[in-house]
């Protein structure tokens, strides 16, 4: 089986298991409408290596195409360093965000382009910037396509070796009585990109703080939206006593067994 083949196959297989566990009485609202606001951050932040990894490869004159942009946690930063941000993202909630964002921090060389990526019509620009967006993509080859045809001189990929819902993991065995099907990431991503004859640079950044819980309650209520659980069921009591048993307190708070702090790296090449 190809790279690209496995990717496809490990996506459909999570978005399934979601489906299944999803049944017939959610809503099809924005995933995102609870979380989005977790996801704005302080766009004249100077402790981000991130963003200093993007700041040297923009300069003022620069244009920049952030796909799946949300809140803005990269493309506010750089529509101050940069001559113009175009944002394509197709969450109601995370565009929100975003524009509160822009307008808090003054920034007006901001476009929005509400769509998911694949329908998404934009110009191209210099850098094509794609941050922890690519797990649950099921057809990874165009969508990596279409960035680097919108791109005029690099692309940029942030990937974490492991999809952030895989922490969660243990608790979807408990709650749904089966393993979890994890999405692909970089690794897996470094493999499709060779595939299709892309070699890029990859610069890995330090370990991220390890993502923790304030108390039970904490881990309670901020887990049960990625387990496909609704409040007040016998599914809920379920998944309340595993994450009772499965939470972990450490030095710096609660975690889900066997979580650890997160590696992310930059994924990038010249496309001019």
């Amino acid at each position: 089986m190809s790279a690209i083949e496995d990717w496809k196959n490990r996506v459909e297989s999570h978005h399934a298991q979601s489906i299944k566990a999803q049944g017939d009485s959610w809503s099809s609202d924005d995933f995102w409408s609870p979380l989005a606001s977790n996801f704005r951050v302080d766009p004249r932040r100077t402790d981000d290596p991130v963003l200093d990894s993007l700041f040297k490869m923009v300069g003022p004159e620069s244009t920049v195409l952030d796909v799946g942009g949300g809140a803005g946690r990269l493309a506010l930063p750089l529509a101050l360093r940069c001559k113009h941000v175009t944002v394509a993202e197709p969450s109601d909630a995370m565009l929100k965000e975003l524009r509160e964002g822009a307008q808090e921090a003054g920034i007006d060389n901001l476009s929005i382009v509400q769509a998911e990526w694949g329908e998404a019509e934009t110009e191209p620009a210099d850098m094509v910037v794609c941050a922890h967006v690519v797990y649950g993509v099921t057809e990874i080859e165009p969508f990596l396509r279409k960035l680097v045809a919108h791109a005029n001189k690099s692309v940029a990929i942030f990937a974490f070796m492991e999809a952030p819902p895989t922490r969660l993991a243990p608790l979807w065995k408990a709650v749904h009585g089966e393993e979890r099907i994890n999405m692909p990431a970089l690794p897996e991503l470094l493999q499709v990109l060779w595939e299709m004859g892309i070699y890029p640079d990859v610069e890995m950044m330090e370990a991220a703080a390890l993502q923790t819980f304030e108390n039970l309650e904490a881990a309670v209520e901020q887990s049960r939206h990625f387990m496909w659980v609704k409040p007040d069921t016998e599914q809920d009591k379920r998944y309340q006593d595993a994450v009772r048993d499965l939470l972990v307190e450490t030095s710096e708070g609660f975690v889900i067994e066997g979580s650890r702090a997160r590696r992310q790296g930059l994924i990038s090449w010249r496309t001019d």
